[in-house]
């Protein structure tokens, strides 16, 4: 009996393991994670370079700017000749600035008056008149300028500065004529020696006009000043001039410019 209580209750604990077994089957391992795939991220930006634009060409804006830098130039000048005269030119403009170079030449044996108008439409009473000459002559002659002239330099009244190129004698006059016809001088015969006579030498003059009363300059140097009582011309046209005596000759006048004084 006790034997078959040992056998029952063996065959009982086995028969618990069967349905443990059964029900508590071992729970199968759990795939691993699928990784999530990362956002594909955008392609860098084509580097495009930035257009340059390229100013449109203002052809009044350029001869504006280089009327500004030619008159600060003059000014320049003005400032070494006069900063120390009662000259009130801080209070004028410019008039005319050269830009290419104008020459006179002439051919002998027979005395050959020639002129060069700057511009017709070009007046002034009040001014200061510069230029560089280079004279080249095989004999005697003279460089010079016409202003205050009538509307034609060759028959028209007017006031000519002009120097002389001879050997020993740099002689220089204001004188009035009218056309071809001398009607008498502001200045008489001067003389200076700062005037380079040598064969194509370079001379600068500055001539300045207020009212009747005309101031000269040869290569900087003051060389006084002089009235015409007579006050003959108040006002006109500006020119260049020369005069040769016999053979060939020539005036090359450069740099030049007028500051106009008028109020």
């Amino acid at each position: 009996m006790k034997r078959l209580l040992t056998v029952m209750l063996s065959v009982s604990v086995l028969l618990s393991a069967c349905r443990l077994s059964a029900t508590e089957a071992p729970t199968a391992a759990p795939a691993p994670p699928t990784e999530t795939p990362r956002p594909t991220e955008p392609p860098p930006p084509t580097d495009t370079p930035t257009p340059v634009f390229t100013a449109t060409p203002d052809a009044a804006a350029t001869v504006a700017a280089q009327a500004t830098a030619g008159a600060a130039g003059v000014f320049d000048e003005l400032n070494k000749l006069l900063a120390d005269s009662d000259v009130p030119y801080k209070d004028g403009h410019l008039l005319w600035q050269q830009t290419d170079p104008i020459t006179i030449t002439m051919q002998g044996p027979s005395a050959d008056d020639t002129t060069a108008v700057i511009d017709e439409d070009l007046t002034a009473g009040d001014f200061v008149f510069k230029s560089d000459v280079t004279w080249t002559a095989s004999g005697w002659m003279y460089c010079g300028a016409i202003v205050r002239s009538e509307d034609n330099l060759d028959d028209g009244k007017q006031y000519q500065l002009y120097f002389l190129r001879f050997s020993g004698l740099p002689a220089w006059y204001i004188d009035v004529f009218n056309g071809k016809n001398y009607l008498g001088s502001v200045t008489g015969e001067q003389f200076s020696s700062v005037i380079d006579v040598d064969n194509e030498a370079t001379n600068q003059f500055v001539l300045m006009a207020q009212g009747n009363k005309f101031t000269v300059y040869f290569n900087s140097e003051n060389q006084g000043s002089y009235l015409d009582y007579k006050e003959q011309r108040s006002e006109g046209q500006f020119g260049f001039m020369a005069w040769q005596e016999s053979g060939k000759g020539s005036c090359k006048f450069e740099n030049s410019w007028i500051w106009s004084l008028d109020k």
